[in-house]
């Protein structure tokens, strides 16, 4: 037999030396290929085990998770804080007020001009009289009209002015050109005061002794005050003085009947409230808003506040306005604050409208 070797290859078939294997392979050859198992079979195999996987797998029962226990059961919720704390309302004194604008009983009784004084003052010489007003600090002799009137305010666009009236035999022999104490010495020196409008003069019992104390002049303003179309005087004296205490007064004088009024003051229209520690006041007045630290108090805050003891009037645009200083202490030592209100005049009077300005004083 001739021998022939053959190449080899990746897709040459080896073939075995022994017999048996050799006879087996040719077999299987010549039987050809072998038949699977029907189709329909295996899908019905493959369908028999994704049923039985999902039967095991709904037999695993869940876990249970015990339920959370509701926490306001067993434990109290905190107040809620988040609410603002309101303010307290702080009551505000005015008692002090009722004695601005009148003249103590005392001055009345004591210092009233005698009948040959008064005959003088009722029949004055409005024409001769001067009408323009000196400094009352270096007011000579001179300057007083027959020892007697001093003029101390002025107004040209209405000739209006205002005189001091003193006691002519108290004045003291000096001569024209030396100036008669009227501070810190003999009181009965002081009466009232005299208004002359043009030729007409009429005198009032008026106090004015802190001018002559703190040698001042008044203020006086000649205005229409109440609307009516006819000017009006206004003239501010100070009556008051003292540690912690300055107070002025306010008179209104309708200039064709010669005759005076003064402002209201029972009804001041202030709203004070204090923070819930009491550490801060709160000032309210028309739409003026403003807040006072209760800290700078020497002594703590009582809830109650006070005005009277310190009233101031002045000149502010062409009107009027009243000053008055708010006491924390009510002992007249610890003034933190100051309001300004104007003098307007309503329902047939005159009294304080809603303030113009609020503010600190240290």
């Amino acid at each position: 037999m001739i021998y022939e070797k053959m190449p080899r290859t990746p897709f040459s078939t080896h073939l075995s030396g022994s017999a048996r294997e050799t006879e087996i392979r040719i077999r299987s050859i010549m039987s050809g290929p072998k038949k699977r198992p029907p189709l329909p079979f295996l899908i019905l195999a493959f369908s028999l085990c994704i049923f039985c996987g999902n039967i095991v797998s709904c037999q695993v029962a869940e876990t249970d998770t015990p339920a959370a226990q509701d926490s306001s059961a067993s434990v109290s919720a905190p107040p809620d804080t988040s609410e603002e704390q309101p303010w307290v309302p702080v009551e505000l004194k005015t008692g002090m007020l009722q004695y601005i604008g009148q003249t103590s009983d005392w001055f009345y009784e004591n210092y009233s001009p005698s009948e040959k004084e008064m005959a003088v003052l009722d029949n004055l010489p409005g024409a001769e009289l001067p009408w323009e007003a000196v400094e009352v600090y270096y007011a000579m002799r001179r300057d007083y009209w027959r020892d007697t009137l001093l003029p101390v305010a002025y107004d040209e666009g209405e000739d209006v002015t205002v005189y001091f009236v003193v006691n002519p035999d108290s004045m003291p022999n000096v001569e024209p050109l030396v100036s008669p104490i009227l501070w810190g010495g003999d009181l009965e020196q002081q009466r009232g005061i005299v208004l002359r409008h043009g030729e007409r003069t009429a005198y009032f019992h008026l106090y004015w002794g802190g001018n002559g104390h703190f040698a001042s002049n008044p203020t006086l303003l000649a205005d229409d005050l109440d609307g009516d179309g006819q000017p009006e005087a206004a003239l501010v004296l100070t009556d008051g003085w003292g540690t912690g205490v300055h107070t002025e007064s306010l008179y209104i004088f309708d200039l064709d009947t010669m005759t005076y009024t003064v402002p209201d003051f029972s009804d001041i229209p202030l709203e004070i409230t204090a923070s819930p520690g009491e550490t801060t006041a709160r000032m309210s007045s028309g739409e003026r808003e403003w807040e006072v630290d209760l800290g700078k108090l020497y002594e703590p805050f009582k809830g109650v506040a006070q005005v009277g003891d310190q009233v101031r009037f002045k000149q502010e645009d062409d009107r009027l306005v009243c000053d008055l200083t708010l006491d924390l202490s009510c002992m007249s030592l610890e003034c933190l604050a100051s309001v300004h209100f104007p003098v307007v005049y309503e329902g047939g009077g005159y009294k304080l409208g809603p303030a113009t300005w609020m503010g600190n004083i240290l």
